[in-house]
């Protein structure tokens, strides 16, 4: 079970990286908020929406998304209810961006009443992103260690290994993917 227990090591270090970094977004969107409440800055908006949507895009390529998730849907429809749950959660946050994004297309039009609104849907967004990951942490992790097989376990840490190495140019690291690694400035004066 030493695969295993790499392969739990490599997704939590990666959920932990994630959770990070998401904190550090949600700081981003609640500071370029407090710093709007006399001027708007649709340039820091547009910046925390664009910060989402590569992060939304980094998450569906999570070590837990490519690899663990499907090797369970092949082990067992025990996980069935579950994996649709955090697919809604998913599609709850994809459709909350997308809303962003047409506000923003349209901001113009729109006057200073859609700010709130907006905010309101990035924040919502990484709640449901929070919600996801502690779901897959006490329900989807637990389910995966009981059914996967010893070979199952070590096609998927062979599979990490492999992703780790290509993506770190041959050399492991703990850092997180260059989205995440260049967050926004988390201090703003204000306007």
């Amino acid at each position: 079970m030493l695969t295993a227990t790499y392969s739990l090591v490599a997704i939590v270090n990666e959920q932990n990286n994630l959770r990070r970094a998401l904190h550090s977004l949600q700081q981003y969107i609640q500071n370029a908020w407090d710093g709007m409440l006399h001027h708007v800055d649709l340039d820091r908006i547009e910046h925390a929406f664009n910060s989402l949507t590569e992060f939304d895009s980094y998450c569906h390529s999570r070590k837990v998304e490519q690899h663990l998730i499907p090797a369970i849907r092949r082990a067992t429809s025990e996980a069935d209810t579950l994996l649709a749950e955090l697919d809604a959660i998913s599609a709850t946050g994809l459709h909350l961006l997308r809303s962003v994004g047409d506000q923003l297309r349209h901001a113009i039009d729109l006057g200073e009443t859609w700010l709130h609104e907006v905010s309101n849907s990035l924040v919502q967004y990484c709640r449901k992103l929070l919600k996801r990951l502690a779901k897959e942490e006490a329900e989807l992790f637990p389910i995966a260690h009981r059914v996967l097989s010893v070979d199952e376990w070590f096609a998927i840490a062979e599979k990490f290994l492999s992703a780790d190495g290509q993506t770190h140019g041959g050399r492991l690291s703990s850092q997180p993917p260059p989205v995440l690694a260049a967050m926004p400035e988390q201090r703003f004066a204000a306007h």
